[in-house]
């Protein structure tokens, strides 16, 4: 005998989710429950992005070392205390939401990056430039948090 999953008639895992989202009972429940968890958990961490852009543009520079140490350690803290909360608190994820997340987090870090080498080639701190980039940073995750399952 082995461990070897049985492939008969038993539905595979996505169609068992399709069709969970799509029924009216516990399942549809469930799904309308970590989507709007998972929204959630991706707005609070493209605002922490987002924060944390504004905090590196205009606290950093100030050279004040505690204030450095104190704003990085919030950053830090809200992001793990996000993590965590989210994954105690979550009894699923809907279709594609890992890939979804994944994607959005990885354009937001590169949007953010890019924010750093504009600030390096500029040492522009003007409000008008980098509040609106702070919220063009947010932007990929918050349609990650957003966007639905088209499967």
């Amino acid at each position: 005998m082995t461990n070897a999953p049985f492939q008969g008639s038993h539905p595979s895992l996505d169609e068992q989710l399709r069709a969970a989202e799509a029924g009216d009972g516990g399942g549809a429940r469930i799904a309308r429950s970590a989507g709007l968890a998972g929204a959630r958990y991706a707005a609070t961490m493209a605002t922490l992005v987002a924060l944390y852009l504004l905090v590196v543009v205009y606290v950093y520079p100030q050279d004040i070392l505690w204030l450095n140490i104190v704003a990085t350690a919030v950053f830090v803290a809200g992001m793990v205390g996000t993590c965590v909360t989210y994954g105690r608190r979550r009894s699923a994820s809907g279709l594609g939401w890992s890939r979804r997340y994944s994607v959005g987090f990885a354009l937001s870090a590169l949007i953010f990056g890019m924010g750093m080498v504009l600030l390096d080639l500029t040492d522009s701190r003007a409000a008008w430039l980098w509040i609106p980039y702070a919220a063009v940073t947010a932007l990929p995750l918050l349609a990650a948090g957003l966007m639905r399952s088209d499967r």
